[in-house]
């Protein structure tokens, strides 16, 4: 019953803001759901102030929807990249409870109580430890795990009737969309979740000489409370005051790492924020919070790794063809359409410094076009699309001249061999031709089988009937018209044999026939072909 009520309360409340604000609506007419209406400036203002205004959920949905240029306009797009994920403190009484129960009473001999951040999921103090190292203790807010839960309850409910009601909900692929949001906000809820990815990234860049990770402090980590190295540095702006070939050498190391996340180890650090690097005092660059990291499965990360290969190389029918390997199409999608109109587009990302291109622009375009053409892209790819976009973003603070694009075409051959030396390990080219193998040597069977159904004619074909619907709707047509006009028909004989009895009725029945004649006249005149 508590639940319920917290539902039915805040479904009033994300009403109240959706029809106060005017703006989320007007979003679902714009996405092509319900109606049509062109963006606006001060409508994509008025929907990022009131997801700001809900909190937690739909700053991320927000933060979400910031990578989907093909859901949402550009104007869209800009004003949700600056949603504000700061909220006021939670007074420190009440996480320092929440610290001493999690970690223990006698770890630190030192705590901060002025937060160093406080965002919607979770708040950042500063410690001392008593051997004397310095961290920073993140806590994840009291209550907002079961906010959380209502909020997603609410959305479901709300995708779930679009998606029935919609073609272009489905085209837009509305469920994934919060299965995507829901992994997420799961992930950033959980700090044990974002302890196992900050480790994974520092092992990842373990190697470089520009690039650092916080170390996990273990064993003080828990599903609510997580404890890091503190990383002394400040935040990345133009003004960093590095000389030029260091700041280039720092962009060069940061942007290769993000693509070689994607494309070797077939993961992406879905936040890339600016907020989220720091130029520490020794002039490296500090990688900061973990909490989305999305991971690929192995033919997707493959994919991704050729799309990238071929649109550095700018092969059109190559990045075409791939970018449908990953996606979903039906007899409605326009292949042709979109392999044309990817030749038109791709020669522009060329020969261009990074200055001259907006951030992920040409994955953005590749996205759009898929959607233009009834091509389904999967959620990974947007966001996939929206890290190397920030990153993009990152490095041309530090190098306004660096073209990302040749580097992805320096990087291609180093990207080929490893793939190769992945594909040929011992285990993973037995366990593929055991896959290849397997049908080949089933086939003799499967054949004899069909042979011997063949002989006993007991062999079943079915035909699926697809596309349809202008065969239905002429039948239709035929059907209503050949109806009205047996039904004059029959008035006018009836009104005639009805002469000699009443002539009132006979009239009316005259009248009642022509009146019905005129009608279907004038709705073939003014609507052919229509029912």
């Amino acid at each position: 019953m508590a639940r319920w009520t917290r539902r039915v309360r805040r479904a009033a409340e994300v009403t109240r803001v959706a029809a106060g604000k005017g703006s989320v609506l007007t979003v679902i007419r714009e996405l092509g759901v319900v109606g049509q209406r062109p963006a606006t400036a001060e409508a994509a203002r008025d929907f990022r102030l009131a997801l700001e205004e809900l909190g937690t959920t739909w700053v991320k949905l927000g933060q979400l929807l910031s990578s989907r240029p093909d859901l949402l306009p550009d104007v869209y797009i800009e004003e949700l990249g600056k949603l504000v994920d700061d909220v006021p403190p939670v007074p420190f009484g009440e996480l320092e409870e929440i610290i001493r129960s999690d970690v223990g009473p006698d770890v630190f001999a030192r705590i901060d109580e002025e937060p160093l951040a406080a965002a919607s999921i979770g708040q950042i103090h500063t410690a001392l430890m008593q051997d004397g190292r310095e961290v920073v203790i993140k806590v994840r807010r009291p209550g907002v795990l079961e906010q959380v839960e209502v909020d997603l309850d609410l959305m479901r409910a709300t995708v779930g009737k679009l998606e029935s009601r919609s073609e272009t909900a489905q085209l837009l692929q509305l469920e994934a969309l919060a299965d995507e949001l829901e992994s997420h906000l799961r992930g950033e809820l959980d700090y044990l979740e974002e302890a196992n990815n900050t480790e994974v990234i520092a092992r990842l860049v373990a190697g470089s000489d520009d690039l650092v990770v916080p170390q996990v402090i273990r064993p003080y980590v828990t599903d609510r409370v997580l404890v890091l190295e503190r990383i002394h540095g400040s935040k990345l702006s133009p003004a960093h005051g590095l000389p030029q070939e260091r700041a280039s050498e720092l962009a060069r190391s940061f942007f290769r790492s993000y693509v070689r996340q994607v494309t070797v180890a077939g993961i992406y650090h879905a936040d890339p924020h600016r907020g989220n690097v720091l130029l520490t005092e020794d002039g490296r660059l500090a990688l900061l919070d973990f909490g989305l990291l999305g991971r690929l499965d192995d033919d997707t990360r493959r994919t991704l790794a050729l799309l990238l290969m071929a649109v550095a190389q700018n092969r059109a029918e190559d990045v075409a063809q791939l970018i449908l390997e990953l996606s979903l199409t039906t007899l409605e999608s326009q292949q042709a359409g979109f392999v044309h109109d990817v030749r038109r587009k791709l020669p522009r990302y060329h020969w261009r410094p990074l200055s001259g291109i907006h951030a992920g622009e040409a994955l953005a375009d590749l996205q759009r076009l898929a959607l233009q053409h009834g091509i389904r892209l999967p959620t990974s790819f947007a966001l996939v699309g929206k890290t190397l976009s920030q990153a993009d973003s990152i490095a041309r603070t530090l190098d306004p001249e660096l073209d990302p694009v040749a580097m992805l075409e320096d990087d291609s051959m180093e990207v080929i061999l490893g793939e190769a030396e992945r594909r040929l390990r011992p285990n993973a080219l037995m366990s593929y031709a055991i896959t290849q193998i397997e049908p080949l040597v089933e086939m003799p069977r499967k054949a004899a089988h069909l042979i011997d159904r063949l002989e006993e004619g007991t062999v079943k074909i079915g035909i699926a009937p697809t596309d349809l619907g202008s065969l239905d709707h002429l039948v239709r047509t035929l059907a209503n018209r050949l109806g009205a006009a047996m039904i004059i028909v029959g008035l006018l004989i009836s009104s005639a044999l009805m002469a000699d009895v009443s002539t009132t009725i006979s009239i009316a029945g005259f009248v009642i026939s022509g009146i019905i004649a005129l009608y279907e006249i004038w709705r073939i005149a003014r609507t052919p072909g229509d029912t």
